[in-house]
């Protein structure tokens, strides 16, 4: 609907003018604006991905990436912790204007530190959970793997002798050359 698309083109352009106003306010020169139309909660977005391949060529010497909301970068907390980490890799700061949030600050650095924690309790959890689902399922009888294929060895040794390919019986009996 036009009406639909008025407002996120209105809304982006309010977001691109408080990044503009934030980057005079700060001195800093803005080397180049990515945006997106599409959800925060995908990461395969044009305009993200773009972002993501200009920081990892470092062909515009990028130290920050700013942001009118931290939901404008990702939605989840594990693709925020992932996001947050490579910048740190890449040693690229992160601004969010509308959450206060800057790690060239300490204060910022201290709440990325925060999520990291945060996201690392997040993957031990998941891990516990995990084990313990496999050991319940362990004792309830569960069997984990490929099913075992029962062959018949010496009907295959019979086989082989009578110049049968051993491609063929692979074939014949869904089994791997090597088994």
């Amino acid at each position: 609907r036009s009406s639909d698309l008025s407002s996120l083109t209105q809304d982006l352009d309010l977001q691109l003018s408080e990044i503009k106003r934030f980057a005079d306010y700060r001195g800093y020169k803005i080397v180049r604006m990515f945006t997106d139309k599409a959800s925060g909660k995908n990461l395969e977005r044009v305009g993200f991905q773009e972002m993501i391949n200009a920081i990892d060529k470092d062909t515009m010497g990028v130290k920050a990436v700013v942001i009118y909301k931290l939901d404008r970068i990702g939605r989840s907390l594990p693709d925020l912790i992932r996001i947050v980490e490579y910048l740190k890799e890449k040693n690229v700061q992160l601004i969010s204007i509308t959450d206060n949030i800057d790690t060239t600050t300490a204060q910022g650095v201290l709440f990325f530190q925060l999520i990291g924690a945060f996201g690392e309790y997040e993957r031990k959890l998941i891990n516990e959970r995990t084990e313990g689902g496999r050991k319940e399922a362990i004792a309830k009888g569960v069997k984990f793997g490929r099913p075992k294929k029962v062959i018949n060895v010496d009907e295959i040794k019979k086989e082989l002798a009578k110049g049968t390919t051993k491609s063929f019986l692979c074939r014949k009996y869904g089994i791997k050359r090597s088994t």
